[in-house]
């Protein structure tokens, strides 16, 4: 009931909150955001029975819910009904109407607040959880490298004596017993003791063989944690992206089974699942030693359904039996693993199956659990008869609890309120142990198949009395541990893509890491998904579509790049990729349908020290400031900037009440910075006669002329003056060297009309249909932008909320390739820098208006 009581409890709190503000905005964003947070719980309810944990967290990125959402399509439906009404609620019902008293109200506010936080359970201090293991800025930054985390860790380390975890060269092993081990996908003991019509070769082989209750610990309690904890002995926290922790992995320092099997010298060790993929199951293992099979190297003919999970059940056993035989043949020593998929959450049907296992099964759930059953029994009849049962040691257990998932309701009735817990059985004596736990899977199994060797797991050398409790107060330490003890693969030099009998080709430098059968001849899109550091991540979305990706939330958060390629009668058109973050755009070039990428190339061209000395990102605002002085459009403050590098030049132009050019912020306050005592605006001849501050140069457009024309090396930007008879009459300058800044559609057409460059502010860009075909069709670049435009692009969760009601403008010109210059720097309000710009936003401004910059002097940059 605690779980229940913390969802009403925090829709308690979601409606005392809200209840507190009376403007409609600050109400509609608060209910938004608590709604989604108790759907979420909820939903976290619905599967596991638990509030939102690391478990629940790591699972629900976007391409996951897109994996799972053909289990619970109607649960969907109805999840869209209940976030319109508990929306609703929230924000019609004022509790500040029904609780008057003021003092019991915030008594009450405060209350709930605390009994959804303290206590060791609740939803806030799971997350408080969640953040520790993470440590990526989920809602705010725990430091690792203050001393008292960094002494508390060596302390940690010490302790538990983990560096002798690590390979070292001394490590020995000798193998005895062939190894066949088979992870069940959430078949707990509730199957076996609960649901025998299920699981009869099952409860066979319970009492036939031997069988161990294994108690499942903190860190291990889903499939991925699960295989990381029965090859390492180690808890699977890391502070990596959301079931994405493995892909790229290139070496593990930690001593794993596969070490240690490896070091045994058996002649194989394999893997077998559906689909490798997903979480980086494969190259985890690759790093473990272990060949891994998936439905890529399917040997039967079998479609593959769904994409996402690779083969069924009944293939993966025909794979292994098929295996095995040969092996046999060939006289071949082997470890065996293999992992099951059909019984994952609701249940995933094989109707193939149904002939064989007759009509004793309520959903889909148990029909796969049968299945399951079946194929485990007609497995040990084959060993049997192949008589490999005397050299081979098999395990058989799940790889975590089964969720427990309301869903499938009725068949937990069926489990008469036992204790579930995972198990194993084996054909071969186990060891005698005070615990068994997960963490100690690998030496169980290592001691039952007789290998010899040298090494201990954490446990081992650790005699802790609560186990659970000490992972789960050391989440921090262990996912830092496990994160230290990793390494992945460099980046690419080139990346190069083909096509060729209706497969596409992926090759990083000269090796082919990913291939894709093309199903659609037509016009559509290949979508692909690479780190920020353009490492292939090959997540569950669909690869081939009639549309390019979209950028997710999480894509953002980790900046990832989105490889887009158009195709044709499967010819490639184009390729390019886009930056989720910045919302950049690199093309491929093709040459004879080959597209290619050069990574080197582009990270050299956009390092951080290029940003820093190129010219082009830099205007001087009003000719650049001098003495800390701003809005000077003096030729003083020309000579002084262009003696520190800067090249590009903007001046604000103004006529004259006589008709001449002139360079002036605007005329009030020239007035006051030149003590002119006359009527605005003046003369030219008396523009020229005073000095600005009493001793700057004012610029006329003669003296304007004259200095660009002696500074061939710059470029003129112009803001203000609107005026093309007068720039074409007195602005002597060649036209490719000036840019007017624009403020409306018929300015901007005007001045292109004319033979000008242009920077269009992007206020009236907002205004005007279909803009982003207006600025390329008119060829237009460059965008002026005021600097507080990103707080619409950062990443928070605000924004991603207001992403479900509109598109936002910004993003879609950045996604679009435009590149910003961000203005209205420096000023008293909302001051930002142009080292903030550079440090923290050079992702969003392509360049900027800056007031004063020395591209010679040293800047120690963005150390915090």
């Amino acid at each position: 009931m605690f779980v229940e009581a913390q969802l009403i409890l925090i829709f308690i709190f979601s409606l005392l909150l809200t209840s507190i503000f009376n403007n409609k905005i600050i109400k509609t964003i608060l209910s938004v955001f608590l709604t989604f947070f108790l759907i979420f719980e909820i939903i976290s309810y619905y599967l596991t029975d638990e509030l939102i944990d690391y478990r629940f967290f790591i699972h629900t990125d976007i391409s996951s819910i897109k994996v799972f959402y053909f289990q619970f399509k109607k649960e969907i439906l109805f999840l869209i009904f209940l976030i319109i009404i508990i929306n609703y609620i929230i924000i019609k019902v004022d509790l500040k109407k029904i609780l008057s008293f003021k003092k019991s109200y915030y008594f009450l506010l405060i209350f709930v607040f605390l009994s959804i936080s303290l206590p060791n359970k609740s939803a806030i201090n799971k997350l408080y959880e969640i953040n520790k293991i993470y440590n990526k800025n989920l809602f705010y930054d725990i430091s690792e490298f203050n001393n008292k985390k960094s002494k508390e860790y060596e302390d940690f380390v010490k302790k538990n004596n983990l560096n002798y975890l690590i390979i070292n060269e001394n490590l020995e092993s000798k193998k005895n017993y062939n190894i066949l081990y088979l992870t069940l996908e959430s078949i707990d003991t509730g199957f076996i003791e609960s649901l025998p019509e299920l699981t009869p070769n099952l409860n066979k082989l319970k009492k036939e063989w031997n069988f161990k209750k294994i108690k499942n610990v903190n860190g291990c309690g889903w499939s991925s944690g699960n295989l990381y904890c029965i090859m390492t002995g180690l808890p699977a926290y890391f502070p990596f992206e959301k079931n994405k922790i493995f892909q790229g992995l290139k070496e593990i320092k930690i001593i794993s089974l596969g070490d240690i099997f490896k070091k045994s010298q058996f002649d194989f060790q394999e893997y077998f699942v559906g689909e490798s993929t997903f979480v980086g199951t494969k190259d985890l293992l690759e790093t473990m030693n272990f060949n891994v099979f998936d439905h890529n190297k399917s040997t039967g003919n079998y479609k593959v359904y769904p994409n996402e999970f690779g083969f069924h059940d009944k293939d993966l056993f025909y794979e292994i039996k098929k295996r095995i035989k040969n092996l046999k043949m060939k006289n071949n020593s082997f470890v065996i693993y293999a992992a099951t998929i059909n019984s994952h959450l609701n249940g995933i049907k094989d109707d193939r199956m149904s002939a064989l296992i007759g009509n004793n099964y309520n959903n889909d759930l148990e029909h796969s659990v049968k299945s399951l059953d079946y194929l485990i029994g007609d497995l040990i009849k084959f060993l049997e008869r192949e008589k490999l049962l005397e050299n081979t040691a098999v395990f058989i257990g799940p790889d975590h609890l089964l969720p427990n998932n309301k869903s499938i309701k009725e068949t937990y009735k069926k489990f008469s309120d036992i204790e579930r817990s995972l198990y194993l059985i084996s054909n071969k004596d186990f060891p005698s142990s005070i615990t068994q736990t997960q963490i100690e899977i690998p030496k169980i199994v290592l001691d039952t198949a007789k290998i010899k060797h040298n090494h201990k797991f954490f446990f081992e050398y650790n005699s802790i009395e609560n186990l659970d409790e000490y992972l789960n107060k050391n989440k921090s330490n262990f996912s830092f541990f496990n994160k230290s003890n990793v390494n992945f693969i460099e980046a690419p030099k080139v990346i190069n893509l083909s096509i060729e009998d209706n497969i596409l080709s992926l090759i990083n430098d000269d090796s082919k890491i990913y291939e894709l059968k093309l199903e659609n001849k037509s016009l559509s899109y290949v979508n692909l998904l690479f780190d920020k550091d353009f490492i292939f991540k090959n997540d569950e979305n669909p690869k081939e579509s009639i549309s390019a990706r979209r950028i997710s939330r999480e894509d953002e958060k980790f900046k990832y790049h989105h490889l887009t390629v158009l195709k044709n009668d499967n010819k490639i058109i184009s390729a390019k990729f886009i930056n989720s973050y910045d919302k950049s755009i690199m093309h491929f070039k093709l040459d004879n349908g080959l597209a290619k990428f050069d990574v080197k190339n582009y990270k050299k061209n956009n390092d951080f020290t290029d940003y820093l000395n190129d010219k082009n990102r830099f205007i001087a605002h009003a000719g650049g400031g001098l003495n800390g002085q701003k809005y000077l459009n003096t030729l003083e403050a020309l000579n002084e900037n262009y003696s520190k590098g800067l090249k590009l030049f903007e001046l604000d132009l103004k006529l004259t009440s006589d008709g001449f050019i002139v360079a002036v912020h605007d005329w009030e306050n020239w007035k006051k910075n030149s003590n002119y005592k006359g009527n605005i605006p003046p003369k030219l001849s008396d523009f020229n006669k005073v000095k600005i501050f009493n001793k700057y140069t004012p610029l006329d457009y003669q003296k304007i002329n004259t200095w660009f024309d002696q500074n061939k090396d710059t470029i003129l930007i112009t803001d203000k003056i609107k005026d093309l008879f007068a720039i074409n009459n007195q602005v002597k300058i060649d036209k490719s060297r000036i840019f007017i800044e624009t403020f409306s559609e018929d300015s901007t057409i005007k001045f292109i009309n004319s033979g000008y460059n242009v920077i269009a502010n992007i206020d009236f860009l907002k205004l005007i249909q279909n803009p982003i075909n207006f600025l390329i069709d008119n060829r237009i670049k460059y965008i002026s932008v005021p600097h507080i435009i990103k707080d619409d692009l950062k990443y928070n969760f605000l924004n991603y909320l207001k992403s479900f009601y509109k598109d936002e403008f910004t993003k879609k010109l950045l996604e679009n390739g435009f590149k910003f210059y961000a203005y209205g720097l420096n000023e008293k309000k909302d001051k930002i820098t142009e080292i903030d710009i550079i440090c923290n936003y050079r992702n969003i401004f392509y360049g900027m208006y800056v007031d004063e910059w020395d591209f010679d002097k040293s800047f120690k940059l963005c150390e915090n």
